[in-house]
């Protein structure tokens, strides 16, 4: 699971899986006919590269996890933000 913000900012979706079709990338929550358009691209080549940016975001860590000087741990998620181009 990832927390994705669209191209257009107006959505923040956790998406259970991504697909590119074409020159757009969505994200698939749930089953698999729920999706939501959160990108469009010019083409195929570059959706695929925004999928491969999405793809080393998961590998970094989807979550935070710190303690700070009081020794109170906190939890976060990190949000992929969709590239505009």
């Amino acid at each position: 699971m990832i927390i994705i913000r669209s191209q257009d900012k107006t959505d923040l979706v956790k998406a259970d899986w991504i697909n590119v079709d074409k020159e757009y990338v969505y994200a698939v929550f749930g089953e698999i006919n729920n999706f939501k358009e959160i990108g469009k691209y010019e083409d195929e080549k570059r959706a695929m590269q925004v999928l491969d940016n999405i793809q080393r975001f998961i590998e970094g860590g989807t979550r935070t996890d710190s303690i700070d000087s009081y020794k109170v741990r906190s939890y976060r998620n990190r949000i992929f933000q969709m590239p505009i181009k």
